[in-house]
């Protein structure tokens, strides 16, 4: 009975302890969230396009060029 005590002790602080911590964060403006959501998928698009060109590029020496030298 008493480790269920303590347990619930032991959580109760740690739910307070979270809470104070969540009271800490500094939340980005509606302004900022827009802003930075935006770079962040023009970073993923323009990432997508380079890892496809390489895609691409692999694939053609891989399947097309390599074949002819060996052949």
């Amino acid at each position: 009975m008493n480790s269920v005590i303590s347990l619930a002790q032991r959580s109760a602080g740690y739910v307070r302890s979270v809470r104070a911590e969540v009271h800490k964060v500094t939340w980005p403006s509606w302004d900022e969230l827009k802003r930075t959501t935006v770079v962040v998928t023009i970073f993923v698009i323009i990432i997508g396009i380079i890892i496809g060109i390489l895609d691409r590029i692999s694939s053609l020496l891989m399947i097309d060029w390599f074949p002819r030298l060996f052949s």
